[in-house]
């Protein structure tokens, strides 16, 4: 009799174990993993994982974050459901079974470590990168905490775009010629009928508005392109402008015609920027004449803003906002020189029209050379071989 419930307590312990063995083996891990179109790290993480998904009985969902607005937002959500900034991750980013969000690549041994874990009937918990990776999950507290650099000084993984093209690009925009006659045109209007003081202040109204104006415009933009869902569609139209504009440029420096051929404001809009800067003599009307400009300003300044609006649009972060706000501040930095120098008397209105004449080609050439190098950027994520 004790032979026997020995037996059949041996065999419901063994059938417990099998039952449990089983569905450790047949129940898939789910695996969300977010990537970019083009991105090389993605695709060889999306690589490895299948061919490890037999193995461990992987239930693959993929993400694409770059073209797709939806998997945009899902990825913001996760990253907040885990408490990570996700200016600090980027893609690929894998989430696991809901509890532990691995961002970038990870080593094979790595993967394994992970899913060997899950397998076992464990739900590790946590951030796991390359770098700061450790099991169990309470060791995960040292990443969360880890200090890393700010990542405007650092590489952009969802954009391709770094600080120094970001701030060239904003530069060459800054000092096109159509920018430079109308802070002068304004300036020398109030210097000759309210002195320096006044200079001054509608310089200052007219720099900051032109920055309020286009940080709109651009807003204005990235949330068309994400309401709409037309990431690709901008995003490529953008990359065959950045060339042809480039082409333009570059021929201005050969063969100048103002308003013709070139990142110039058109002839005919000439006269109403004139016309609207001539009669600002009071704040009120400097900042009426401000917006004016800024949309007469937009056929010669919007094309490398376009360029940066279309490699942003791929990453809908906080940190689009800061880089709209470093290219705007760089673009009206020199509106703000001018109206310093004007003020301090270390110029006049007359030399500056004579410096912008004598180094316009010039101009237009670094502004080329600029939008050929954004254009050489786009086409390399494009086609996947510039991360």
């Amino acid at each position: 009799m004790k032979e026997i419930r020995w037996v059949c307590l041996m065999s419901v312990k063994y059938v417990i174990l099998i039952l449990l063995l089983f569905s450790s083996v047949c129940h898939p891990i789910a695996v969300d993993l977010y990537y970019g179109e083009g991105c090389p790290h993605c695709a060889s993480t999306s690589a490895f994982l299948e061919t490890i998904r037999n193995e461990y009985n992987l239930s693959i969902s993929r993400h694409e974050v770059y073209y797709d607005a939806e998997g945009r937002a899902e990825l913001i959500a996760q990253y907040e459901k885990f408490g990570y900034d996700i200016n600090k991750g980027g893609v690929p980013t894998s989430i696991i079974e809901g509890t532990a969000m691995v961002v970038g690549e990870l080593s094979e041994t790595q993967w394994r470590t992970l899913f060997d874990s899950y397998a076992k009937g464990d739900r590790p918990a946590g951030i796991f990168t390359h770098d700061s990776f450790a099991l169990p999950a309470e060791n995960q507290t040292a990443f969360m905490n880890k200090t890393t650099k700010d990542p405007i000084e650092e590489h952009n993984g969802a954009t391709g775009l770094t600080l120094p093209v970001l701030i060239g690009a904003a530069a060459v925009d800054s000092i096109n010629p159509c920018t430079i006659a109308v802070m002068v045109l304004l300036c020398g209007a109030v210097l000759c009928s309210k002195g320096r003081n006044h200079a001054l202040l509608s310089g200052l109204v007219f720099s900051f508005v032109i920055f309020f104006m286009y940080m709109l415009y651009g807003l204005g933009i990235l949330k068309a392109i994400s309401e709409f869902e037309l990431t690709r569609a901008f995003y490529g139209i953008v990359t065959a402008g950045a060339l042809i504009l480039a082409l333009m440029e570059i021929n201005a420096y050969f063969n100048y015609k103002p308003g013709f051929l070139a990142v110039e404001m058109p002839m005919f809009l000439r006269p109403y920027a004139k016309k609207a800067t001539a009669g600002a003599t009071s704040p009120i009307g400097v900042g009426l004449a401000a917006i004016l400009c800024s949309i007469f300003l937009l056929p010669c300044s919007s094309g490398p803003y376009l360029v940066v609006l279309g490699m942003l649009a791929k990453a809908a972060t906080l940190q689009t906002l800061s880089y709209l706000v470093l290219y705007n501040l760089v673009f009206i930095l020199p509106m703000l020189v001018i109206t310093c120098a004007l003020y301090l008397g270390k110029t006049t209105v007359e030399k500056l029209n004579e410096t912008k004449e004598k180094y316009i080609r010039v101009i237009h050439l670094v502004s080329g050379l600029i939008l050929l190098i954004l254009f050489a950027m786009m086409l390399g994520q494009a086609t996947g071989w510039y991360g």
